[in-house]
C-alpha cells in the first residue's frame, strides 16, 4: 500500500432483475466499490474466470424457473476467489437455504427485500475497514 492509500475493493452482483442490478451497483460505486454485474449464471462464470473479487453478492433465484442458480455461482466464486465474502440474497423462506448456503461458504444469508444501506454494512463487516 503506497502512501496509505488502498485499491478499491471490487465485488460482482448477480441478479436476474435489471432494476435491482443497476441499482445495486449506482449505489456501492457511489461507497467507492469497483462493481461488475451480471444477469445469468453464465455471465457471473465469465467475471469469476477473469476477476479476483473482494465479495461476491448473488441472488439465490436467477431465472423464472424458480431454480437456486446462485448456489452454483457461490460454489464457482469460493472454488475462484477462495478469500472472497460471499452474501446470499433470497426472497425464499426456506430452511433448507441457510444449511446449502453454510456448506458451499456464504458468509451472509439476506433475506429480500433489503434497504441498500443495509446491504453495504454487511459488506463493510464481512470485507472490514473502507472501500
Amino acid at each position: 500500500m503506497l502512501c496509505g492509500l488502498r485499491m478499491p475493493l471490487r465485488l460482482l452482483v448477480v441478479d436476474d432483475e435489471e432494476g435491482v442490478r443497476e441499482g445495486m451497483k449506482q449505489y456501492l460505486e457511489r461507497c467507492g466499490y469497483v462493481i461488475d454485474c451480471a444477469a445469468r449464471i453464465a455471465e457471473a462464470m465469465a467475471f469469476l474466470a477473469e476477476f479476483r473479487y473482494d465479495a461476491v453478492i448473488t441472488d439465490l433465484q436467477l431465472s423464472v424457473d424458480q431454480g437456486a442458480e446462485g448456489l452454483a455461482v457461490v460454489a464457482e466464486a469460493r472454488r475462484r476467489c477462495s478469500t472472497a465474502r460471499i452474501v446470499l440474497i433470497t426472497g425464499h423462506d426456506s430452511e433448507w437455504v441457510p444449511l446449502a448456503a453454510r456448506r458451499l461458504g456464504v458468509d451472509a444469508v439476506v433475506h429480500k427485500p433489503r434497504p441498500l444501506p443495509e446491504i453495504e454494512e454487511i459488506i463493510q463487516s464481512l470485507i472490514g475497514g473502507s472501500a
